[in-house]
């Protein structure tokens, strides 16, 4: 990693660094077809002209014609960040996964590639054994915009009427286009250039093109699909889109019903533009017509969309008010106990092992006249102060990975579904994990670094089994910052059962619920005491509008407006939640969960 800091150099660098993209990166987006050693390869990486922190989808897909064998997929690149205080970081960033494929196999696949730079550039090849065999071009991206101007994909088939609309609503680029982009030519699967006209916000793609893996979504404002074209994806892409939605994405159905996507879901009617709109977790889907989409600016109508949900917990991530902000000594969440390295005491030792090793040793020896001890005395002194340090250090904290986290979780239980948002802040004791971190393959994680800009380290991330950062996110004695957003299948639940006696709760979440509270109509029930798994505990009625005192300050509101039928729950852990290391000893967490036993109203 290199960092320039005198303005002028500043200066210069971010010019170099936009040069060196425009000049290594042709076409920042690349649509072919090759076929070579027995491979048929098609890259598709055309993504948003504006990108917010998140993840670009690079698609392949696969056949082999030739006999079984293992192939490996390897992106590298580097990304720059600019900061007031520590001028220009340029640090480079690799991505990979192992492919096995039979003979004759087909083998569609999305490599999310994590973006949270500034700029960043990727080149991508395949491998087998040592042996190169296709590079692909460049690409060159923004991937830190401001999330009103993060790109919108439009869905649409080029022969059904959102096709048209698309070019009508589609926004032109008011501000400094990604390096590559402008004038360029874009190619469409069926080889027909879409012109070089003005640079544009949005972008449009043809069903089949459609990532298969949520996570490339993330980077985007909003999606836009039409009836037509929800009936031409397949399962996977459906799947990636719903995922994306409920994660707190915002899609937009175009001559659709909502009830074509989500059976079981209630919309309801809004005006301006007139559409119906409904909750889905932490997102929203839209339904209107084609007139309706064209009848505001696209900006208006996303704004309009915009106050059907929280945008606490709505993606991109960065629309939340506090994203990136550090609370003190490098992390997100101060963890209680651990201020960073123990600097003074270390000091104070290395002064006592200098004034030891130095004046107080030549003074000894040279009053018993065996100076040429020195040679036995020095290296003894170094071993035991050495062993003393590293003792002092082991004494002090261990070994462990000790973090803090704020997780929310909303919890359909009758479409058995959870999604959950998570801050989260580490610190790595006497040495990093061997094995990084690792998180589900589907699971979005969004690296902040000790500034909130994102890490400054080399950043490796193997994709093979499941999404492990092998390098760049955590180290020994450094704060370690990032945010994390799931969605999974979850049979977790609190059972409520009414009688002549009052409510009876059952807890089914795998986790010790601490703090409960719970709305049927207008009463409002809470928990007496700690509630363990699998235990029954009769509820209280509240005695006025307090909230419970165990309710963390940023999930008193939702308390206070919980309705009928559903519950907010404080857990001592979250069985929804996959901290990234096996073992994390945590201090001051607090775990949330707002769940509808019933379904999500």
């Amino acid at each position: 990693m290199r960092r320039f800091g005198r303005p002028g150099v500043r200066w210069i660098a971010v010019v170099a660094c936009t040069a060196m993209l425009a000049v290594a990166v042709p076409s920042a987006r690349e649509f072919r077809s090759i076929e070579v050693d027995s491979l048929k390869v098609t890259i598709d990486s055309d993504w948003a002209p504006r990108a917010a922190p998140g993840y670009w989808p690079v698609r392949f897909d696969i056949t082999n014609l030739g006999e079984a064998r293992v192939i490996e997929i390897v992106g590298s690149g580097s990304r720059s960040f600019r900061a007031a205080t520590s001028g220009v970081a340029i640090a480079s960033s690799s991505i990979r996964q192992q492919v096995s494929l039979g003979r004759g196999d087909h083998v569609h696949l999305t490599m999310a590639l994590p973006i949270f730079g500034d700029s960043e550039s990727a080149s991508f090849e395949i491998r087998e054994d040592t042996h190169v065999i296709q590079r692909f071009n460049y690409l060159g991206f923004l991937g830190h915009v401001p999330w009103r101007a993060a790109s919108v994909l439009v869905i649409a088939d080029p022969s059904a009427g959102l096709s048209t609309v698309a070019a009508r609503i589609m926004r032109k680029l008011t501000g400094p286009a990604r390096a590559g982009t402008a004038g360029a030519v874009f190619v469409t699967p069926s080889g027909r250039g879409s012109g070089s006209g003005a640079p544009v916000q949005d972008f449009v793609l043809e069903p089949d093109r459609v990532p298969t893996n949520w996570l490339g979504f993330t980077s985007l404002r909003a999606v836009v699909i039409g009836g037509s074209e929800w009936g031409q994806i397949n399962e996977s892409q459906r799947g990636a889109l719903l995922a994306w939605t409920a994660a707190g994405g915002t899609l937009i159905l175009a001559d659709a019903d909502v009830a074509t996507i989500l059976p079981s879901v209630h919309g309801e009617r809004a005006t301006n533009p007139d559409r119906v709109v409904a909750s889905y977790l932490f997102g929203h889907v839209q339904a209107m017509t084609s007139a309706a989409l064209t009848a505001l600016p696209l900006d208006d109508l996303l704004s309009a969309a915009d106050t059907s949900t929280d945008l606490r917990w709505a993606l991109p991530v960065n629309r939340v008010p506090d994203f990136g902000a550090i609370e003190a000594r490098g992390f997100r969440l101060r963890i209680p106990g651990i201020d960073g390295v123990p600097a003074r005491a270390f000091l104070g030792i290395l002064l006592l092992f200098t004034l030891l090793i130095g004046p107080a040793n030549y003074w000894w020896l040279w009053r018993k006249r065996q100076l040429s001890l020195l040679v036995f005395t020095v290296p003894l002194i170094s071993a035991v102060f050495i062993v003393f340090l590293a003792g002092y250090a082991i004494a002090g904290e261990g070994f462990r990975v000790q973090g803090r986290a704020v997780t929310f979780t909303m919890l359909d239980q009758r479409s058995k579904l959870a999604a959950t948002r998570a801050t989260v802040s580490m610190y790595a004791a006497g040495m990093t994990p061997s094995a990084g971190l690792r998180f589900d393959r589907d699971a979005a994680v969004f690296p902040l670094g000790q500034d909130g800009a994102g890490p400054r380290a080399s950043l490796a991330v193997d994709l093979s089994d499941d999404q492990r950062f092998t390098a760049g996110m955590i180290q020994a004695r450094s704060p370690v910052n990032f945010e994390e957003v799931t969605v999974r299948a979850a049979r977790q639940r609190l059972e409520f059962t009414r009688d002549g006696a009052g409510v009876t709760v059952t807890n089914g979440l795998d986790a010790t619920v601490e703090s409960l509270t719970y709305r049927d109509g207008d009463l409002v029930y809470r928990l007496a005491g700690p509630l363990v798994p699998g235990a029954r505990q009769m509820l209280s009625l509240a005695n006025g509008g307090t909230p419970d005192a165990a309710i963390p300050a940023r999930f008193l509101d939702l308390a206070q407006h919980l309705a009928s039928g559903a519950y907010l729950a404080v857990l001592d852990r979250s069985p929804f939640w996959d901290p990234g290391v096996a073992a994390l000893t945590e201090r001051g967490s607090a775990h949330v969960v707002l769940g509808w036993p019933e379904g999500q109203p």
